[in-house]
């Protein structure tokens, strides 16, 4: 079913209002992004498929914050894929999550219980959301990746069968962020030229292609200390 135009309104509200309040995390983190220099220099992005390594579950949020507000209006709206079996205490507040959800325009897998979740059935809203025109992104990993060897972990081929399905060029994203805590966490996102998955590549082959592309950014992100 196609959104209505009064959904999608409060989607981009909601989303333009998270970047500004989203501004306080600068209070806990200190963020820096580095993009090319072309890169989100249209008013307008349409059909991106951005894959970023995860470190936080504050991510999306701290992704978006760190760019300055015409480059992430030229993204808006974001549509993100989440979970809906989050692990440890967040999953006694799913609920106020479907409600977040909901207003922020995040396309939910479908629940671990159900039998089908083929990679067409979980994928499916993320293909709706690209053919609408919306930029969408995906977490490779599907969890928080906490080791530090590796600093990023396996990528599940999902980003590639997204993209094998409708050819829209990936953004490759490289998320660093320091072991020191206090008195703020330094925070540093890299993103790359948009790619294209060689075409003699499967759909694992290609995951392992862009994790090598993503891991390359992040040895770029890492501070010249932590080299």
């Amino acid at each position: 079913m196609a959104e209505s135009v009064a959904y999608r309104s409060i989607v981009v509200a909601s989303q333009c209002a998270s970047w500004l309040f989203g501004q306080l995390l600068r209070i806990r983190y200190s963020i820096s992004a580095h993009r090319p220099a072309e890169l989100f220099e249209s008013n307008s992005q349409h059909c991106l498929i951005l894959a970023p390594n995860h470190k936080s579950y504050f991510d999306p949020w701290l992704l978006m914050v760190g760019l300055n507000f015409r480059d992430f209006r030229a993204l808006v709206p974001v549509r993100t894929l989440g979970t809906q079996d989050p692990r440890g205490a967040l999953q006694w507040f799913m609920p106020l999550i479907k409600i977040l959800y909901w207003v922020g325009g995040v396309i939910e897998l479908p629940p671990e219980a159900r039998d089908d979740r083929s990679l067409p059935e979980k994928l499916r809203g993320l293909l709706v959301a690209l053919k609408h025109g919306d930029v969408v992104m995906i977490f490779p990993e599907g969890e928080v990746h906490r080791k530090q060897d590796p600093p990023i972990g396996k990528f599940a081929p999902g980003v590639v069968y997204v993209y094998n399905r409708l050819g829209a060029p990936i953004v490759p994203i490289a998320i660093w962020m320091s072991k020191r805590s206090w008195p703020r966490r330094r925070y540093v996102v890299q993103f790359g030229r948009p790619v294209r998955i060689p075409e003699d590549l499967d759909q694992d082959d290609g995951a392992a292609w862009l994790r090598k592309q993503v891991l390359a950014l992040y040895e770029q992100a890492k501070p010249r200390e932590e080299k």
